[in-house]
């Protein structure tokens, strides 16, 4: 539901929210192994971009790799400031979120944490 919300509020073909089995990094600045991904995302935007692997969007490391028009991502934290986990957004329209954009999928990424720690 988190993300097909930040997907409608970004006007964004997909959103993700991962979640980590680690802490989120290997020490090397990319995710650690994925848990579980959550996915919204536009069928007709998906057959057109069939190279995309919106697997990969929680990890802001391989998604950079996709040639994305937009991509943009907030990493969740868990009580200690750790990284669980990525809320990301993408697109093949190239353009950068607004400040409000950043501001909702921040608010969207504050929320997803609250739901796992609670």
């Amino acid at each position: 539901m988190l993300a097909n919300l930040a997907a409608r509020l970004l006007s964004t073909p997909v959103a993700t929210i991962t979640l980590y089995d680690s802490d989120g990094e290997d020490g090397q600045g990319t995710a650690g192994p994925v848990r579980h991904t959550t996915v919204a995302c536009d069928e007709d935007w998906a057959a057109r971009n069939p190279n995309i692997d919106i697997a990969q969007l929680g990890s802001p490391r391989t998604a950079m790799t996709q040639h994305l028009g937009l991509y943009a991502s907030v990493p969740l934290r868990n009580g200690d400031g750790s990284t669980i986990g990525m809320v990301a957004c993408a697109g093949d329209e190239a353009r950068d979120l607004s400040d409000q954009e950043l501001g909702t999928l921040k608010h969207i990424t504050a929320i997803a944490s609250a739901v796992i720690h609670a």
